[in-house]
């Protein structure tokens, strides 16, 4: 059910009704910094997100995930601590999954505005239109083609 999600460790499943909380967290692995790539595991302090995942049997699906933020180990590194990321489960500064985004993405790209932000609501996934037309601006052109 949380196949997506395999990358964290998934720590309490809660029923609340109308919405699933996952609680989860990631591996305690050493992460690469983001500029020296030197690997480290020294844990400065935790940072706490809360992002939506596909819905499961017609309820939202909420992940309370707990994010490490880590010291890099060589001096002369310019940056000190970074807050380690989860690729293919959640990127920068997003609220929604991958998977989720995806999908919405594939709603949005087909019907844009007000008709995808309605559609949404059927899974369970609520978006403005106004959002929705965000994630169809994001979303990269497929390569132009060359007429004969």
């Amino acid at each position: 059910m949380f196949s997506g999600l395999s990358a964290l460790v998934i720590e309490d499943v809660a029923d609340e009704g109308d919405l699933i909380r996952v609680t989860a967290r990631t591996r305690d692995d050493p992460v690469p910094c983001p500029v020296c790539e030197t690997p480290t595991g020294q844990v400065h302090c935790f940072h706490g997100r809360m992002v939506a995942d596909v819905p499961a049997d017609g309820r939202r699906v909420v992940v309370s995930l707990r994010l490490r933020r880590l010291v890099c180990p060589p001096l002369d590194c310019r940056r000190q601590t970074f807050r380690e990321q989860v690729p293919g489960v959640v990127e920068r500064y997003q609220r929604r999954t991958s998977r989720l985004a995806d999908q919405l993405g594939s709603v949005v790209k087909e019907l844009a505005g007000r008709a995808g932000a309605r559609l949404s609501r059927v899974p369970a996934c609520w978006i403005s239109r106004s959002t929705a037309l965000r994630m169809l601006m994001r979303r990269a052109l497929p390569p132009p083609r060359v007429p004969r």
